[in-house]
């Protein structure tokens, strides 16, 4: 895999992916020279006496007590031993990459001050490694100082830090950016599964009875509504062309169940809040979140270290906020879909002609009840330590709320996809699906009924509708 050279250009969530999944990192010289230009202004600042959070003053309520010139050494070491305070268990190697590299990008904007070597080291790890082992529970939400305290500590075995370096190195919310990321790049594919699914529905709706109409995704109903709305009504319409929907003359219900008639709705406004939240993301990738803050002169021969609030990033956190209701709505008519099919499968059921266990559509209410809990609030949860660190996001907590939902939502999805495989396949005569549906329908009946348990046959639907949502030849 090429190398990502980071040139002060903006990094997306596909740059952040392309490094999790193993892209090495590489710095331009301007780059380095920024970095450079930042380091000597902390020097110079060093050098003066000044007072300067983290630099030469202890932390939090010890703000005010300054750190002796010959301490400056051995107190790095201490605020890093401080902050390796994060529980649980280890983040996936993936997720380890991801966070090193939201870090390493805000060291290359020049607001860390840190020394080239420092951000050379940080590269370095994503190229080769080994990787720091880093633990899930830590933060707040205020900077991810205990989860980037495992990074730290794992770097300094190789390269001492410098006056100043130890905090730059943990303030920063680089799990919620660089993990927040990698969510986002699979809430794009949950939502092409998510339209996958809803149209095999659409048409197993229309083969076992008069329903499937597809009055709800023309054109001409989104005409100046949303971007997510109209892609998603395009999608389904792209998904069910050449099947038995696009026949004009098949008898049809007037209107088709909620659940069916508002898919464009209900996942456009999902992929809206992708949209916003995928943003916001990239902002706070491509901004320095430091504490204190390096701030160049125009002309970069100086500067100065300004005290902010920076690594409070609630913004951030609205975002992941609002997209976890998002999904919790779009499981929502996902489970009521799945109540409509498994009524029409009743008489398979009655004649003992199923495969699919009935009850896998209680499984699927059982799992929306969790995925409505996770839709909580969780930036709301209140303050944290002391007088002085008074206000927190709980950013990294709204990230792993929407991991386990996107999980959840995966098997709600899953569920619904093999009742609608199996009502098509239950036909006397196989009706004619679309070209983004056949081989979806056709992956799961030639499973279902193959496998000894519901939780193994849903756990290969969800890979099936996960390859369903990768399949380039859909046109949205």
């Amino acid at each position: 895999m090429p190398a990502l050279r980071l040139e002060g250009q903006p990094v997306t969530i596909d740059d952040v992916v392309a490094v999790a999944d193993g892209a090495t990192v590489a710095l331009a010289p301007d780059v380095v020279g920024t970095i450079a230009r930042s380091r000597r202004v902390v020097e110079s600042v060093q050098h003066s006496g000044a007072a300067v959070y983290g630099l030469n003053t202890q932390l939090g309520a010890g703000r005010d007590t300054l750190v002796a010139a010959d301490e400056i050494a051995a107190f790095q070491n201490r605020v890093i031993d401080n902050h390796r305070g994060s529980i649980g268990d280890p983040l996936a190697e993936r997720e380890v990459r991801a966070l090193v590299f939201a870090r390493l990008v805000g060291f290359s904007l020049g607001g860390s001050g840190v020394r080239p070597e420092l951000a050379d080291a940080y590269a370095r790890l994503l190229d080769g490694g080994p990787l720091p082992e880093v633990y899930t529970t830590g933060s707040v939400g205020a900077s991810d100082l205990a989860l980037l305290a495992e990074v730290a500590a794992h770097v300094r075995g190789t390269l001492p830090f410098g006056a100043g370096e130890a905090l730059a190195a943990i303030s920063a919310n680089s799990y919620s950016i660089g993990v927040g990321a990698l969510v986002i790049a699979d809430l794009r594919a949950l939502v092409d599964e998510s339209d996958a699914v809803a149209a095999l529905s659409l048409e197993a709706l229309g083969a076992v009875g008069s329903g499937g109409s597809l009055a709800p995704f023309d054109p001409r109903v989104h005409a100046r509504r949303s971007e997510g709305r109209q892609q998603t009504a395009r999608a389904i319409l792209s998904r069910v062309a050449g099947g038995l929907l696009d026949d004009g003359s098949r008898p049809k219900s007037v209107q088709d169940p909620l659940s069916f008639r508002t898919v464009p709705q209900v996942h456009g406004a999902l992929r809206d809040a992708i949209a916003h939240a995928a943003a916001a993301v990239e902002a706070e990738l491509n901004t320095p979140g430091d504490n204190p803050l390096v701030v160049l002169d125009e002309s970069g021969a100086g500067g100065a270290l300004v005290s902010n609030g920076n690594f409070e990033p609630l913004g951030l956190v609205l975002a992941f906020e609002s997209l976890r209701v998002a999904v919790a709505h779009a499981a929502s008519i996902s489970e009521r879909r799945i109540a409509v099919l498994s009524g029409l499968a009743t008489p398979l059921r009655r004649a003992g002609r199923n495969a699919v266990p009935g009850l896998t559509w209680y499984a699927a209410a059982d799992t929306l009840a969790e995925v409505r809990h996770l839709a909580n609030p969780v930036s709301t949860s209140g303050t944290t330590l002391s007088e002085v660190e008074d206000q927190a996001s709980f950013a990294p907590l709204a990230v792993r709320l929407l991991q386990r939902q996107l999980s959840l939502h995966r098997q709600i999805l899953a569920v619904e996809a093999l009742h609608a495989a199996e009502l098509v396949a239950s036909l006397d005569e196989g009706p004619t699906l679309g070209r983004g549906t056949r081989d979806l329908a056709a992956e799961l009946v030639e499973r279902i009924g193959h496998f000894d348990t519901g939780r193994n046959l849903v756990a290969h639907a969800v890979k099936a509708v996960s390859s369903a949502g990768e399949r380039d030849s859909i046109e949205q």
